[in-house]
């Protein structure tokens, strides 16, 4: 039917106004630091991964840690999580692959942890 065409497809949250509110610090860390000046300020995408899993205060990565496992709850098992980012976060970063888009978003994560774990000693 007409109607079931027109409904949208996806996570319902991904909408970059509700994301901002459902995640504020995930939202303001890839803003920050997946914009489209990522390869002029960091180098490469590694290096603005690496500066991001660094900023802030350790109770702040907690936080974002915390809203970065909501969100992956929210896509679950998507097979293609670029049109969410997109949509979600409007990151710049242009991935020609999915697996490319998982990974980055794989990476943020463990390098928080990482960060996390190498101040305080011990698993989160």
């Amino acid at each position: 039917s007409l109607e079931s065409e027109l409904r949208p497809v996806g996570n319902p949250f991904c909408q970059h106004g509700l994301a901002q509110r459902r995640w504020p610090l995930l939202s303001n860390l890839i803003g920050c630091y997946f914009n489209e000046d990522f390869d002029i300020l960091y180098g490469s995408l590694g290096g603005a991964v690496a500066a991001a899993a660094q900023d802030g205060a350790l109770d702040h990565r907690r936080a974002i840690l915390k809203e970065w496992r909501d969100w992956n709850s929210s896509v679950g098992a998507a097979s293609d999580l670029r049109p969410e980012l997109k949509k979600c976060f409007s990151i710049a970063v242009r991935f020609s692959k999915p697996e490319e888009a998982r990974h980055l978003m794989d990476d943020i994560y463990d390098s928080l942890m990482e960060g996390i774990r190498g101040e305080t000693h011990r698993d989160i």
